[in-house]
């Protein structure tokens, strides 16, 4: 199980550096959503509790520290979702394709109104939002329509991993 972990932490860490990095260029602006939230959402739904937190706020961390933007505010994000993720697995079967494309918009569109709400003066947060409207309703959607390919190709890769440790587990074990 500890590959496994390994592996979301490294698919993190390089999605992370290719969103402060390559999609910030002027060509990817405001066409592409945070990355991460569809990892975060997929570990909220596979991975046990503790070795998800524990991804998420080191992820959170490193996104805070590379984005420049206001400390915290990633880690709490990310957070947010995986414990809102989590309960609402309790109640709604979460593995329709279409629930997960609603679920991913959602969570993109709630990390803007996040950034909106912490970003701007009291007197200027209509403003900022009406500006931004355009380049948040394109993401969102963007993000329902990528979201539940992206939680597949993990769960396809979580499946592979899980088979290959527990073979490996039953190869030593035999011997």
């Amino acid at each position: 199980m500890m590959k496994v972990f390994c592996l979301y932490l490294i698919l993190g860490l390089l999605t992370t550096v290719a969103q402060t990095t390559i999609l910030r260029l002027p060509l990817f602006h405001g066409v592409f959503y945070d990355l991460l939230i569809p990892l975060v959402v997929f570990l909220s739904l596979n991975a046990p509790n503790r070795k998800g937190v524990l991804v998420i706020v080191i992820l959170g961390i490193i996104m805070d520290l590379l984005s420049g933007g206001i400390f915290g505010l990633y880690l709490t994000i990310y957070f947010w979702i995986f414990v809102s993720v989590k309960n609402l697995s309790k109640y709604f079967h979460v593995g329709d394709m279409i629930f997960q494309s609603v679920l991913i918009g959602a969570c993109v569109l709630g990390q803007h109104l996040v950034f909106c709400i912490s970003a701007a003066a009291p007197w200027k947060g209509a403003q900022l939002l009406s500006a931004q409207t355009g380049p948040v309703l394109l993401q969102t959607i963007f993000a329902a329509l990528t979201g539940p390919g992206i939680l597949m190709l993990l769960g396809r890769l979580h499946t592979r991993l899980q088979n290959r440790s527990s073979g490996a587990q039953r190869e030593t074990g035999s011997l």
